[in-house]
């Protein structure tokens, strides 16, 4: 397996790339805006196709780069379901799986430090964020943090893992890059021997200053999907409504299997994950190579509108996309 750490020194954060082997997909954990092109590069040095970017929260201290990488390689872009951020290709929740090849990453919903914190794990290893650092965790005391939700989230969910599952967290200020569980459940200071309330008690007397970024990084980081779209007609963004009244088109749906098992889909539709696209386009005797309207769909809209800037590109003429995707459909048919 291809496994790399990086670290930008400005915002001690740590982003990690994960890939089979060289020439597979990859995908990319907590990347910082600023390392957009340290990361490419790696990418590039490796023959890697970047196909899922995703952060374990809303940064609080830097500028996250899912925007940019999804902008240059139409990659996934994942956040917890409970983040504020107004365009992201899948909202997760616990027990979801994000799959590339040969890779499968568990979600943990792990609330605490924010709302939306999540954990990824795979046999042998968990990122943890900042729900869990090298003896220590992230503070509680903004965006819709809680000392409480957070010491549950250790103790019934990041600590029931086995004891010598490496830990990677997003951060470390002290120079240190790794830990165990078994290590952290014995030796953090915050954690170990101390009772729900005493934790609780910990965290609400920190009394720590603001991240230096804060005002700036939330912001961008809510937002940074937001110019998604921009450069496409509006004539090729249709409505659910329009949609319905089709006259018999072919439906693209870009998400992932498991999110098709656990969700459903439009009935009749095609299952085409974003990763895939490509090839299927370059495809003469595809379906959407033929004359009949295609429409691209995915979970919220993101993914459906990379797909169709896609098509465009492969010189696709009667193809659009549905706006807010097959959450938007069902809210629609209720």
């Amino acid at each position: 397996m291809i496994f790399k750490q990086f670290f930008d020194p400005i915002s001690s954060t740590f982003t990690y790339v994960l890939a089979k082997s060289q020439g597979a997909e990859a995908l990319i954990i907590d990347p910082v805006l600023e390392q957009v092109d340290t990361y490419l590069k790696f990418l590039g040095e490796n023959y890697l196709k970047l196909v899922v970017a995703m952060d374990t929260h809303v940064h609080a201290d830097h500028k996250t780069g899912l925007g940019k990488l999804r902008q240059l390689t139409r990659c996934m872009t994942c956040l917890g379901h409970n983040a504020e951020t107004s365009v992201i290709s899948r909202r997760l929740r616990d027990g979801d799986k994000i799959s590339i090849d040969g890779i499968t990453l568990d979600v943990f919903e792990t609330p605490g430090h924010t709302k939306e914190s999540c954990c990824f794990y795979m046999q042998g290893m968990v990122f943890t964020g900042d729900t869990l650092f090298i003896r220590g965790n992230g503070r509680t005391d903004f965006q819709d943090g809680d000392a409480g939700d957070l010491y549950d989230s250790l103790d019934n969910k990041i600590f029931t893992l086995p004891e010598d599952t490496v830990v990677w967290p997003a951060h470390d200020y002290k120079g240190e890059h790794a830990s165990t569980i078994g290590k952290e459940k014995l030796e953090n200071p915050r954690y170990a021997g101390k009772t729900r309330q005493e934790f609780i008690d910990i965290m609400d007397n920190l009394n720590l200053a603001n991240p230096q970024l804060m005002d700036i990084a939330v912001p961008f980081n809510h937002g940074f999907g937001d110019d998604l779209g921009n450069n496409i007609d509006d004539n090729l963004v249709l409505t659910c409504e329009q949609v319905k009244g089709l006259n018999s088109p072919v439906l693209i749906d870009l998400r992932d299997q498991d999110e098709v098992d656990k969700d459903g889909a439009i009935s009749g539709s095609i299952l085409i994950p974003l990763r895939e696209l490509e090839d299927a386009l370059e495809a003469p005797d595809h379906i959407m190579n033929s004359d009949k309207e295609v429409v691209f769909y995915c979970a919220h809209g993101e993914r459906s509108a990379l797909g169709l800037e896609l098509a465009l590109e492969k010189g696709l003429k009667n193809v659009k996309h549905m706006a807010g995707g097959i959450n938007a459909w069902y809210k629609a048919n209720r």
